[in-house]
């Protein structure tokens, strides 16, 4: 479990950071609320796509499409939050990407990097692929166990039950 936390960080972190790195290629470093919030929500989105069981794996498109809307309502609390309680000045410079005034909850790169990274080790540890692999492993095997059985009884006419009671009928009285 600790290994798939640390690819869902790892996920989120790559996720995270090219976004906020097309955001400073944009020229919008330290972006304000009208593109720091939409970004952010965009994220999300990508993240719970990506994250934990991706959408193009085999019957993942409901779960990853719900994680998407969640990941973007999540993403969009943790952006405010981001905002307001990260306030301090990244701990080293990044050259010519980041002002010398940028702080990690303000800066596009840092901020959306960490709401990746958390969502992202979230939904990845979440995800307990050992589980779904092991139920068809098991359903398999007890079908090798009991071999073909039939699923419906079959269907019988009206004629077949009523022969069927003389014959058990029939069979009683022989044993008196």
């Amino acid at each position: 479990m600790v290994g798939r936390l640390l690819i869902g960080i790892v996920k989120g972190l790559i996720l995270g950071a090219l976004i906020g790195y097309g955001l400073v290629r944009l020229g919008l470093g330290i972006p304000g609320a009208l593109w720091a919030y939409p970004a952010a929500a965009l994220t999300g989105v990508l993240v719970g796509l990506i994250a934990g069981k991706p959408i193009w794996a085999k019957d993942a498109k409901i779960e990853a499409g719900t994680k998407a809307v969640v990941g973007a309502l999540l993403a969009l609390g943790l952006m405010a939050a981001a905002r307001t309680w990260l306030q301090f000045p990244l701990p080293f410079s990044l050259g010519p990407l980041a002002p010398e005034h940028a702080t990690v909850g303000g800066f596009a790169m840092s901020s959306l990097a960490a709401i990746a990274a958390l969502l992202g080790g979230f939904y990845e540890a979440d995800n307990d692929s050992s589980s779904e692999e092991a139920e068809p492993k098991a359903a398999s095997e007890r079908a090798k166990k009991k071999g073909p059985q039939r699923i419906a009884p079959a269907v019988k006419s009206q004629g077949e039950d009523e022969e069927e009671l003389e014959i058990e009928s029939d069979r009683k009285r022989s044993k008196k």
